[in-house]
């Protein structure tokens, strides 16, 4: 028998999130998860750079998909 995968526990630096900005849908790269001062945030870009402009996320507003690969928002 298969065994079932587990979702992945934490986001880590290279996975995909999907990021929702009002009407739009953007793919972005997690490219930090440890922010100064913050246990729960984590930092998205569109290229992964460290440095780049992009956006703090929550991680607990986000799960694992396996079906797609990447983090989604929850519902």
């Amino acid at each position: 028998m298969k065994e079932k995968k587990e979702g992945r526990a934490a986001m880590q630096v290279g996975d995909r999130i999907l990021v929702n900005k009002g009407i739009s849908k953007k793919v972005l790269i997690v490219a930090r998860v440890d922010i100064p001062h913050s246990t729960e945030r984590a930092f998205a870009t569109k290229s992964g750079g460290d440095f780049t402009i992009g956006i703090k996320v929550w991680k607990s507003d986000y799960v694992w998909n396996e079906k797609s690969q990447m983090w989604v928002p929850k519902n």
